[in-house]
């Protein structure tokens, strides 16, 4: 096999540079050509032991962090919880009473601005472990209106998060999921210390994990749910309401949904149709009524 580093990028600058004067007429930038050539070009070059590299735009809609504040403003939850709260940056967004869990929680300096609300329940656990042991709507004294999840980012994990969120909410409350819109395909392997394509990635510092399976996962086992993916940078947001905490759909499918997709990678099914099956929706506006997209 020829070599991907040296004589590649040198054809795709000759090939950028002819299409962009044949096509500038037409309004293309040669950003936008120098992607779908890239992604072209590596979903045909095979990598040792798996798919070709592939890669998407850049997520060019207002970060999480953004997004989680329109929510937060927008839904005015009255119990909120997290899984994954790391240096407490998310959980600070929240002014209702929260339940954050986290395997080896990293608050330092934000400690003060974490614990700014009527209640903070912090416990430092694997979330399967909190789940055996308490109920949050007992601890909340209710239902959880809005929950984000950003815990382990392999995939098995993450639709347990859900399966065990979702029992504790209302039909109208809202789960978050990060990190299930990855945008190459270094940045989504499961296994962070695969150094295989880092050489090929814009992001040689980022893992998402293959989080994004547990999210087809729902949507192809539940389409009575209402599933948002947003291009909130840096790794996507996914969105998902109109909840049934009585379901025990995926409960029951977990073994063989788990087994059915463990060799499943995102470069095989397709990025733009894992976008289009998700409902990839842009993020720009501050002031757009989330809320709103939710419930329609």
């Amino acid at each position: 096999m020829s070599s991907m580093n040296d004589q590649p990028a040198a054809t795709a600058e000759a090939v950028l540079a002819h299409i962009g004067r044949k096509r500038r007429a037409a309004g293309r930038t040669m950003k936008q050509l120098a992607w779908r050539w890239r992604a072209n070009y590596y979903r045909r070059a095979a990598t040792p032991g798996g798919d070709g590299f592939w890669t998407l735009p850049d997520h060019a809609g207002r970060s999480y962090q953004d997004a989680l504040r329109m929510l937060h403003a927008q839904l005015q939850p009255q119990r909120y919880l997290e899984i994954g709260t790391a240096n407490g940056g998310s959980l600070t967004l929240a002014k209702c009473p929260s339940i954050a869990i986290d395997v080896a929680f990293q608050l330092d300096h934000f400690t003060a601005q974490t614990l700014n609300k009527p209640v903070s329940l912090l416990f430092q656990m694997p979330s399967d472990t909190f789940f055996e042991r308490y109920s949050p709507a007992t601890l909340l004294k209710g239902p959880v209106d809005l929950a984000f999840l950003d815990g382990m980012h392999h995939y098995e994990f993450l639709l347990r998060d859900f399966i065990n969120t979702e029992r504790h909410c209302l039909p109208n409350s809202v789960i978050l999921m990060h990190d299930c819109v990855p945008t190459d395909a270094f940045v989504a392997r499961r296994n962070p210390d695969d150094r295989t394509l880092r050489a090929f990635s814009a992001h040689p510092n980022w893992w998402a994990g293959d989080v994004w399976k547990a999210a087809l996962i729902i949507r192809r086992l539940r389409p009575d749910l209402r599933i948002l993916a947003f291009d909130a940078p840096p790794t996507g947001l996914v969105a998902i309401t109109n909840l049934d905490p009585g379901s025990n759909v995926l409960a029951q499918a977990y073994p063989e949904a788990v087994a059915a997709h463990r060799d499943l990678t995102l470069g095989a099914f397709g990025p733009e149709a894992y976008l289009r099956l998700m409902g990839a929706r842009h993020l720009a506006n501050p002031s757009e009524d989330l809320a709103g997209l939710l419930r329609a």
